[in-house]
């Protein structure tokens, strides 16, 4: 990828945004789907072999997905502070042992502590990676770049899974973990090569954890950043919406088989995977603004289906699988765009903003999956109306951000 802007590394070395380095930020950020698409195959042969309940288990997920949320609340802003390159090397060295103490566990409290541990490591690949291209690039390149990243990102439901079953296959559910481990470990060793400081030290942010949250303030009250920022987290609500649901709605309400069920899922990851494409093809000739325009039309539509599904009592293959296709696809059409236009007038502290970016998609998911439950595992109403709410407030999100200015803020000022 061509270089958009070219700031002075701490060696002093012009730092630029190319193919390899952004592939080096691919795998990094592809580790945290992986962390947990990877071993949820296994769930219920880790709690055979363990000897514990299936709702502890399912705890795996829950400490991960806890460690990924904070861990992008602390190493974003701390990346702000004393650089990029320690930190992301760090993290992935975290991911690893954190595999390892989880392929050793002897018990379950053991293994949901690694999780945790897996879950801190792999942020550093979500937020840090983000913040690099926020150093290196901006504008269309920026927007081509991020929807690169959220494509590859996008290839993790869907080969975690396979790579999960594989592994559990051959080596059982230890052998996942082991096979994180090495993934993790090869994945440092490497950005130890490719990826250099890409934010010298004259462009650092000094202060406590005072100064962190008046940064954080800061951002979130740039009309731009949160704006555009509101239009990922609701659209990542959805999307987690589909995601949570999408196995009791297509087996129990379509009545397909697993088999089926994995198919549909399948094909709608290659829908995500085609908008990334699609998205990171045009940015150069098209306005993020008008990429977005496209996911939010994608976002109504599906909505409308299912309402109209649940109204009229006709819910079928022939018009909700549509809708699910529909969902997932948006996501490579907003994803990237809105974390690009996000970042406008804030790069200056483009660790915290994308650390925030990432700690409110989390929680979005934390309130979009016990949600869809609540009508049990027979109904498609929850998904349809949690569905078009956020479709609704991705809109409301996407019109304010039209009223935004970009602010001409140096890229070396401070809070």
């Amino acid at each position: 990828m061509a270089e958009a802007r070219s700031p002075r590394t701490s060696a002093g070395a012009p730092a630029v945004l190319t193919v390899g380095l952004l592939a080096m930020i691919g795998w990094l950020a592809i580790m945290g789907p992986f962390g947990t698409d990877t071993y949820l195959p296994a769930l219920p042969q880790i709690a055979a072999d363990l000897g514990t309940r299936a709702s502890l288990v399912q705890l795996l997920l829950t400490a991960y997905t806890i460690g990924l949320a904070l861990g992008q609340l602390i190493l974003g802003p701390l990346s702000d502070r004393f650089g990029r390159r320690r930190l992301i090397l760090g993290g992935a060295a975290l991911l690893s042992l954190g595999s390892v103490i989880s392929a050793l566990a002897p018990n379950i409290t053991v293994l949901i502590g690694a999780c945790l541990v897996m879950g801190l490591g792999s942020a550093s690949g979500q937020v840090i990676g983000r913040s690099i291209v926020a150093d290196l690039a901006e504008g269309r390149q920026a927007t081509r770049a991020y929807a690169t990243i959220g494509l590859v990102s996008g290839l993790g439901p869907i080969l975690g899974p396979l790579g999960g079953v594989l592994a559990l296959t051959l080596f059982g559910w230890r052998g996942i973990f082991w096979a994180l481990a090495v993934l993790a470990a090869a994945a440092a060793v490497t950005a130890f090569f490719v990826i250099p400081e890409t934010l010298a030290p004259e462009r650092r942010h000094a202060g406590g954890f005072r100064s962190m949250l008046s940064t954080a303030g800061l951002v979130l009250r740039d009309r731009t950043y949160l704006f555009n920022a509101a239009m990922l987290w609701f659209g990542f609500g959805m999307m987690f919406a589909y995601i949570s649901s999408s196995s009791f709605i297509v087996q129990n309400i379509l009545g397909f088989s697993e088999t089926q069920y994995a198919l549909v899922f399948g094909a709608n990851g290659v829908g995500l995977v085609l908008s990334g494409v699609t998205t990171a093809a045009l940015a150069k000739r098209v306005s993020g603004r008008r990429l977005q325009s496209v996911g939010v039309t994608f976002y109504l539509v599906a909505g409308s289906i299912l309402c109209v599904d649940v109204w009229t009592n006709t819910v079928t293959p022939v018009s909700v699988l549509p809708a699910l296709f529909l969902i997932a696809s948006a996501a490579g059409f907003v994803f990237g765009p809105s974390t690009a236009r996000a970042l406008t007038n804030v790069r200056h502290v483009s660790g915290t903003a994308l650390a925030l970016l990432g700690c409110f998609q989390f929680v979005m998911a934390g309130i979009a999956s016990p949600l869809v439950g609540v009508a049990g595992v027979d109904s498609i109403a929850p998904l349809a109306f949690l569905g078009s709410t956020f479709a609704v407030l991705v809109l409301i999100a996407f019109l304010l951000a039209g009223t935004t200015k970009p602010a001409s803020v140096p890229s070396a000022s401070r809070p």
